[in-house]
């Protein structure tokens, strides 16, 4: 298909679903230098109803394949639960239709790969919807990392946990419907990770679940390897507890710390790394004074205007799902069937990991 790089025109969206990632999907679409709404289908035909009203304008199907069909639409958003991703992906693809999955990509990795393979195959773009890699923040810390300004890569954290109590049906938390926190929120640790720090490799992690087998708190540890030493990622994620929700980027030379809720964040900190040795003995009184919580407090306030730090402003319009759409839209006009920023081998290989997780009933190692 022709794309809006090359003729100026839109590319005309299509929903499948219609709960709330779809409805923030759509309020983003004003937001979206290359994307319209045009169409939605959901489940139940109300719920589809009731979308239209908040979006006039979008057409209703009450089908999926439908819509899939309709030649009023040019890409399709799957935004239902995640057992449902890989049928949904498949029915756009045989539509020869763009498709962006909502993440996680699929339940597991041979459902990833055999949607990836139907889209190479029928020469059909296909991309997980990982929001989150697309953001202008995570543009400048790759930068900042390919400069050198934060010197050798070490170790990134990121914690993620929204406090959600867990009830039969809900796809967020239900596992029959590919809930839980690991699926929901472990691959954005997992995801970010490997888009900063390169290929991953799965050290060890536990995973704490419900009665039902929901997991509910996860905790596990990547080893990347960077310009030819070795940098760690420890992750943690919980529907149990609600969590710091920062991620913290650290090298030799300098760390970043992304503002909570890291997912979506539109400023950070960048500050310097000083090693024990440069300046007072770790026994000496000044430093002992440091290292106590009054020091500690005092770092604090005036670390903004010390030599070094520095306020990080990426801030954008919306959620800041129009920079998924956007990439879309860009491939589409290159007459490109893949993301260079979020390729169907890292979906992949991020679903390998989270099955090793999620088969394990203790930690692994």
């Amino acid at each position: 298909m022709t794309g809006p790089e090359t003729t100026g025109s839109k590319i005309r969206w299509g929903i499948f679903g219609s709960g709330g990632i779809a409805r923030r999907f759509a309020q983003d679409m004003r937001f979206s230098r290359t994307g319209t709404l045009a169409a939605v289908a959901s489940r139940t035909p109300e719920n589809a109803q009731g979308f239209a009203q908040l979006f006039p304008g979008t057409k209703v199907f009450d089908d999926f394949n439908d819509l899939a069909r309709s030649d009023e639409v040019d890409a399709i958003y799957v935004a239902t639960p995640n057992a449902l991703h890989k049928d949904h992906s498949l029915i756009a693809i045989s539509a020869g239709k763009a498709v962006l999955c909502e993440k996680p990509f699929a339940c597991d990795a041979a459902e990833a790969r055999e949607v990836a393979a139907a889209a190479a195959a029928a020469n059909v773009f296909c991309m997980e919807a990982m929001w989150t890699r697309f953001l202008p923040i995570m543009a400048d810390l790759r930068q900042r990392i390919a400069s050198g300004e934060l010197g050798q890569m070490v170790h990134l954290e990121a914690s993620l946990g929204f406090a959600r109590t867990e009830r039969p049906g809900d796809p967020i938390t239900d596992p029959a419907l590919g809930g839980g926190a690991l699926h929901d929120l472990g691959c954005y640790g997992m995801s970010i990770a490997e888009f900063l720090l390169g290929p991953f490799q799965l050290e060890g992690g536990t995973v704490e679940r419900s009665a039902t087998g929901s997991s509910r708190t996860a905790a596990f540890v990547l080893r990347h390897a960077t310009d030819g030493a070795a940098a760690l990622s420890t992750i943690s994620v919980s529907h149990a507890t609600q969590m710091r929700n920062t991620l913290v980027l650290s090298g030799s030379q300098a760390r970043v710390t992304l503002d909570a809720p890291f997912i979506q964040a539109g400023y950070g900190t960048l500050s310097p790394v000083r090693f024990a040795g440069d300046g007072a003995a770790p026994d000496s009184l000044r430093a002992r004074l440091s290292d106590s919580l009054y020091g500690q407090k005092a770092k604090r306030m005036i670390r903004a205007v010390m030599p070094g730090h520095a306020k990080i402003s990426a801030p954008f319009h919306g959620s800041g799902l129009q920079f998924e759409i956007d990439e879309v839209g860009t491939c589409l006009g290159g007459g490109r069937t893949i993301s260079e920023i979020m390729p169907p081998e890292t979906t992949i290989s991020v679903l390998n990991a989270l099955e090793k997780l999620d088969g394990s009933q203790a930690s692994i190692s």
